[in-house]
């Protein structure tokens, strides 16, 4: 499997891209490099992964058609073996606890679909499951691309860079940990953050353009009171609305190992910003590519789409008390699709016995999860509420009476 890192042109040290500057930074001799300026050694990483995979499908198919029967026989076997291991770990599962059967049931995914690289850095072999496209290699630290998740259709069209590094996204979330009423001081003032991770995830990002055209009659009326009488006017109005409407960025997540939850708690991201993809943001972080294919998404985006239109055409045509519509017409058309890249930030606490999982937007710093109440806060505030509720009843009964 090809891997790269990018190194620093003036030293050879691998670079990582630092969210503050929104540039990649050496470490070791501290220079700074802007995407333009890696761009000849980004080409070069992209042409030797395409090369790569060249060799590998030659040399792959090259096999195929040189196995004897046997051979083929013996490859069909070992595969069939493989996913009866699996089946019978998940199967197992179900007879063990909640925690054991999730633990079995990752062990029997890993087995299916854990792939082994070599780091170029330190020649290190590294595990890495089906959908990573960038990690760290375990020995030496080195922030590693798998190239081949990133090039040919596994490439990105578009990204959003991290403008939240590690030290503000912390900061981000203990600010809106704290602004909530009932968490227990103890989960914000100690150390309980176990584990903070910088992923890049994938989603699916459509264009569309909706051309309206729609005629009918709309009513206003209008009731006033003279006296004892009572006035009724009713006024009647061509519509007319024909035009063109843009709806851009609507975009739908790629995977499915996060919690969906969590990744729709993200948005809104701010696509305008979104930059032409480049593997030079995607060093120092890890991240993932799709494994929801697009023709999977299409029907939802389209629907969004829609839903959307719909929601402007009531706007354009609101004000009447009454609409009736001879001709209501909407043609949705796409203009174009992404595969974008949107940076999130994933932080798990260890909170007296309990793991809790949150996420923060690396754009914006929106933060997201289930925070833990502290009881005894919540008793207390509740009681000072009863106590003065029934204090306003007594004093209100005391004047009444």
């Amino acid at each position: 499997m090809a891997t790269a890192t990018i190194k620093c042109p003036n030293c050879g040290g691998g670079l990582q891209f630092n969210p503050e500057l929104q540039k990649s930074k050496c470490r070791y001799c501290l220079s700074e490099f802007t995407a333009q300026d890696l761009a000849a050694v980004l080409q070069a990483i992209e042409q030797r992964a395409e090369r790569k995979r060249a060799e590998a499908k030659a040399a792959e198919a090259a096999a195929a058609a040189a196995a004897t029967p046997e051979e083929a026989e013996a490859a069909r076997l070992t595969a069939a073996a493989k996913a009866e291991t699996a089946a019978a770990i998940s199967a197992e599962a179900s007879e063990l606890s909640e925690a054991t059967e999730q633990a079995a049931a990752e062990e029997a995914s890993l087995l299916q679909t854990a792939a082994g690289y070599v780091c170029d850095s330190c020649g290190a072999e590294v595990m890495t499951d089906a959908t990573t496209s960038a990690t760290f290699c375990y020995y030496c630290h080195n922030p590693i691309l798998i190239t081949d998740r990133l090039t040919g259709e596994n490439r990105p069209t578009r990204i959003i860079p991290f403008t939240y590094d590690r030290e503000k996204a912390e900061a981000a979330f203990l600010k809106w940990a704290r602004s909530r009423r009932f968490v227990p001081k103890s989960f914000y003032s100690s150390s309980q953050l176990e584990k903070i991770t910088g992923v890049y995830l994938p989603f699916w990002m459509a264009n569309y353009q909706a051309e309206i055209d729609i005629a009918g009659k709309g009513e206003r009326v209008r009731t006033w009171q003279t006296g004892q009488v009572q006035n009724t006017e009713t006024s009647i109005y061509e519509i007319a609305r024909q035009g063109t409407i843009d709806i851009d960025h609507i975009h739908e997540a790629a995977i499915r190992k996060f919690d969906r939850k969590l990744i729709d708690s993200l948005s809104p991201y701010d696509e305008r910003k979104a930059a032409p993809f480049s593997m030079s943001y995607l060093s120092g972080f890890f991240a993932e590519k799709f494994e929801i294919p697009r023709q999977e998404v299409e029907p939802i985006i389209e629907n969004q789409a829609r839903n959307y239109t719909n929601v402007l055409v009531q706007e354009v045509i609101g004000g009447f008390d009454k609409v009736d519509l001879e001709r209501n017409q909407v043609d949705l058309k796409v203009k174009g699709w992404d595969y974008a890249l949107m940076p999130a930030w994933m932080l798990t606490y260890d909170y007296r016995g309990k793991k809790y999982i949150y996420a923060v937007n690396g754009q914006t710093g929106r933060s997201f999860g289930e925070l833990p109440v502290d009881n005894k806060k919540l008793s207390f505030t509740s009681l000072i509420i009863g106590l003065i509720v029934l204090l306003l009843v007594l004093v209100g009964g005391y004047f009444i009476w």
